[in-house]
């Protein structure tokens, strides 16, 4: 981004949040580089948070959202952080002083002039004002290839869907647009690359996100394999994937164009789980990922039910399936071969191992149930907190001393216990002992010495049962991933264990590089129960 003049306000409020993917931030603006597949902000209360939302987390003081952008759009995206920012570009963008830039791919027509205008009125929604809105879009050609063409659009104005709806009726409909009739492709190839207006402490603006790299792969004639693991990678960049983590869900099913299977990054390793019989990446998938800077994929079948079979390695080299990864600065280690239902990392509760370790926890003491290879632990024992983590399998709990030694932190400072959650935890609250901070992530079914867990069943006493060894002042946190499990229904299980107990409740779900849309809604739920 280039300011001039007002760019040099000092921010004095410290630095924002490095892992995000800025473009620019001073004291009155945030601009970032939106990623494909994310929407602006969500939709409701329980649906999975937009970029409005993840940034809001991270930002000290109010935060607006000026503008918005369509889901599948990646780009320019303008926040303001005071009043008077807010007041100056809102004013901007209803006189149409904003000036806007986008970059679209659509086929190529040999027969189509370079320089094309549509000013057809656009429609409002109904019961939104007027029935028609004026709107011109001037659409400039700059490249062709592989049968593709590279177009510039200048909207004036900004109507929702403007630039998409104009191309269409100008017979070039956007590739990934299927809602105008574009042909089918990873992601929706619009991106908005140049926003440009008066900073509010005056002086000219002009903000820039550059072209993606998957649109030059397009033009070139690349793969469809390879055009989606780059624009997969692409909209992670920046976002989850950072200097400081390298564990995230790279490819998630037809939202990134590998229908059936996600792909999760380990390292220098694409880990593919398929849930369907006898599936398998073709070759040219995994040439793909490999061309797109992996060292090794490594496949493996999720039946819902039955035998699971061992992982394969289908495409370059990995010596051995045990190794290292980072996230948010700390190390784990994975293991390919242990499970069937996770390589020891659940990338899922990245944003709660983030709430764990961004707060002081000096002193604190936390309870993790249910947990696994002891991640959550970690994070919480490296913000300073003594932890104590209970499980019903010595192997994870074994694998968790391992990780906090990676760690450099002393596992005979921490606590480790075998044994039944629900067992303990009244064990627990018959003795009097109690916690700052309890982790409830328990399976959605399990049986053990006769006994059985249902999530669905069980998830209200389950939650009673921690709160009863809760410190005064203390925070809980419970989920599930149940896909089954509604919202509305895992928010009656909470709602029925704190009945009575000065609450508040902060609904969480899945992290941006795990995608969701209309009827497949996010599969993770947590809560966050902190005391009012």
């Amino acid at each position: 981004m280039q300011v001039c003049q007002a760019a040099a306000h000092e921010d004095r409020r410290g630095p924002l949040d490095p892992a995000v993917n800025s473009l620019h931030q001073d004291a009155d603006l945030w601009v970032v580089d939106k990623p494909s597949g994310v929407s602006t902000h969500r939709a409701s209360a329980t649906a999975q948070e937009g970029v409005y939302e993840y940034l809001l987390r991270r930002h000290e003081g109010p935060l607006a959202l000026l503008h918005r952008l369509d889901k599948g759009t990646s780009g320019v995206l303008v926040f303001g952080r005071t009043p008077a920012a807010n007041r100056a570009l809102t004013e901007q963008l209803t006189a149409r002083a904003v000036r806007k830039r986008y970059l679209l791919v659509c086929r190529d027509d040999p027969r189509r002039p370079a320089q094309l205008v549509c000013d057809k009125r656009l429609r409002r929604k109904p019961g939104r004002g007027k029935a028609e809105l004026d709107a011109e879009t001037r659409f400039t050609r700059l490249e062709q290839g592989s049968g593709l063409a590279l177009y510039e659009a200048r909207p004036q104005g900004g109507r929702p869907h403007q630039v998409r709806v104009h191309a269409a009726q100008l017979g070039m409909p956007i590739l990934g647009d299927g809602d105008y009739g574009g042909l089918d492709a990873p992601r929706l190839c619009l991106h908005a690359a140049e926003v440009a207006f008066e900073h509010p402490r005056g002086g000219p603006c002009e903000a820039t996100a550059p072209l993606p790299e998957s649109f030059r792969a397009l033009l070139a004639g690349a793969s469809r394999p390879y055009v989606a693991a780059l624009a997969a990678g692409e909209a992670r960049r920046g976002w989850v994937a950072t200097p400081d983590t390298d564990a995230f869900l790279w490819l998630d099913r037809h939202y990134d164009g590998f229908p059936r299977a996600r792909v999760e990054r380990l390292g220098e390793v694409a880990h593919v789980l398929h849930y369907d019989e006898d599936a398998q990446l073709r070759r040219d998938q995994v040439d793909a990922l490999l061309r797109a800077g992996c060292g090794a994929v490594v496949e493996r079948l999720r039946p819902r039910s039955g035998e699971q079979p061992p992982p394969q390695v289908t495409g370059g080299s990995l010596a051995d399936l045990r190794f290292e990864v980072r996230e948010l600065g700390l190390r784990y280690w994975v293991d390919l071969a242990a499970s069937g239902t996770s390589s020891g990392l659940f990338l899922d509760q990245r944003e709660t191992r983030r709430a764990l370790l961004g707060a002081d926890r000096a002193g604190q003491r936390v309870l993790n149930t249910f947990a696994h290879t002891g991640a959550l632990s970690v994070a919480a024992a490296s913000a300073g907190a003594e932890t104590l983590s209970l499980d019903l399998s010595k192997r994870y709990l074994a694998w968790a001393r391992e990780n906090l030694e990676l760690n450099g932190l002393d596992p005979a400072a921490h606590d480790f216990m075998y044994g039944d959650t629900r067992d303990w935890l009244r064990r627990f609250a018959k003795k009097g002992r109690q916690f700052d901070l309890v982790l409830l992530d328990p399976p959605s079914y399990s049986t053990h010495k006769g006994k059985s867990w249902s999530v669905e069943r069980d998830l209200a006493a389950l939650i009673g049962e921690g709160l009863r060894v809760l410190a005064p002042g203390g925070e809980l946190y419970v989920s599930t991933n149940l896909r089954r499990m509604t919202a509305a229904a895992f928010l009656g299980h909470v709602e029925n264990a704190a009945r009575g107990r000065a609450l508040a409740c902060e609904f969480v779900t899945l992290p941006l590089d795990h995608r969701s849309g209309a009827q497949d809604p996010p599969y993770l739920k947590g809560a966050w129960l902190r005391p009012r």
